[in-house]
């Protein structure tokens, strides 16, 4: 019970700071225009988002919304509400799990386990060894959707992964790798540093590197954009995430993984995914840890939602779910990197939605580029659960029948 008020208390929203708006204009509206409708009600801008054609305004406090959504050449205006991160309970040390569950479990059968209905308790991870008696420690989720079977094939270089979050921790050994420059949208001009574990936690389950010495993710040679638009308390701003949107898409990210959310609608925050659908980015977004509809961004058209299954192939409890579920993907138990090189496991959409982002990257790696098709070849590769559409979607992809359907197209 807990943890279930914590996740919701993270995934309510709190009331925006007095002033702060964002204002989409029409089209026709040119920077300058906009400029002088916002200075004539006593604001000023504060950031611009030219390719939504939208701006962060701060007026006086006796400002309305709702006057400045009737004003001539606004499509739009919102309050800039507060998102936050996506998590169930806190991140769990593997000595504490071991203590949990006694013995872990060494072995997992890659593909979807025999139906049952007895709860089946997860391995941590799976170790792997080398000729040289190194070993690697392999998430039990990803030996269970065969990535590290396609591993001779592709590792996911090449592929460009925008992790919008808390940030990541790059000194990390099996990010370190992978870790591309980065950008911190709360202090520009500062390293997107990780001060949660949050954002650590989710890029290495996308590319943590195989190197022998700790864990590996699912594309473990994919690069990782770090992009900070959480605090420490990890939460943000809509605000931020569309500036952490526009950066990515210029980097020409191939994927953009949000694992964050909020439980209201952002006409400017649509408008910005929209965009980057439009570019050709994937956006993947955690559908949320409180057992109800799917929030945003997931909830939006044009992203990816992606809801939270355990080892049995069972709906997690506190994962969302709704008629916008595209995906569903592992998100109990989930063992990665976490701060001072350490690993913890977690529990969340918030590790569910990653899992999706690193399979797109492997097929990006193949060349599947552009939206559209990563989209396609996830769900032709996606294994049908016997859930609900509303609880998976199309099902979980499986990445030894994504890889094995991209190489028999070419």
């Amino acid at each position: 019970m807990r943890n279930t008020l914590a996740a919701l208390l993270l995934f309510c929203a709190l009331p925006a700071l007095a002033g702060d708006k964002i204002i989409v204009f029409d089209p026709e509206v040119t920077p300058e225009a906009q400029a002088r409708l916002v200075q004539s009600r006593g604001g000023s801008i504060v950031q611009e988002y030219p390719f939504i054609n939208a701006a962060l305004a701060r007026f006086p406090g006796d400002v309305r919304t709702a006057d400045i959504s009737r004003a001539p050449g606004v499509a739009s205006a919102e309050d800039d509400e507060e998102i936050y991160w996506l998590a169930s309970e806190r991140p769990l040390a593997l000595e504490a799990a071991q203590a949990a569950i006694g013995e872990l479990l060494e072995t997992a059968k890659a593909g979807p386990p025999a139906a049952s209905t007895q709860p089946v308790i997860s391995p941590v991870y799976i170790t792997s060894t080398a000729v040289d008696g190194k070993f690697e420690r392999l998430p039990w989720s990803v030996v269970r959707l065969g990535a590290s079977r396609v591993w001779g094939v592709t590792k996911g270089a090449g592929a460009r992964v925008a992790v919008l979050d808390s940030g990541v921790d790059c000194t990390h050994p099996d990010l370190a790798p992978n870790c591309a420059p980065g950008y911190n949208v709360l202090e520009p001009g500062t390293p997107p540093h990780d001060a949660t574990g949050h954002g650590t936690h989710v890029a290495g389950i996308i590319a943590g590197a195989l190197n022998w010495s700790g864990m590996a993710g699912l594309a473990p040679e994919a690069a990782i954009l770090p992009v900070k638009v959480l605090n420490s308390s990890g939460t943000g701003k809509v605000s931020q995430i569309i500036e952490g949107i526009r950066w990515a898409v210029g980097q020409k990210a191939d994927i953009i993984n949000l694992s964050l959310g909020a439980p209201q609608y952002s006409e400017a925050q649509a408008k910005a995914v929209k965009a980057a659908r439009k570019a050709g980015v994937l956006v993947v977004c955690a559908a949320g840890n409180f057992a109800g509809d799917i929030g945003y961004p997931a909830a939006f058209e044009d992203a990816v939602a992606v809801t939270a299954i355990d080892y049995s192939n069972k709906l997690a409890s506190f994962s969302c779910r709704g008629p916008e579920t595209d995906f569903t993907a592992p998100g109990v138990r989930i063992y990665s990197s976490y701060l001072e090189k350490s690993f913890y496991l977690a529990n969340g959409t918030s590790q569910a939605a990653p899992h999706i982002s690193g399979a797109a990257a492997l097929a990006v790696s193949l060349g599947v580029k552009g939206e559209a098709a990563l989209r396609e070849a996830l769900k032709k590769a996606s294994f049908d659960l016997g859930l609900p559409p509303e609880q998976q979607g199309a099902g979980v992809p499986i990445i030894t029948r994504l890889v094995s359907d991209i190489l028999a197209a070419k």
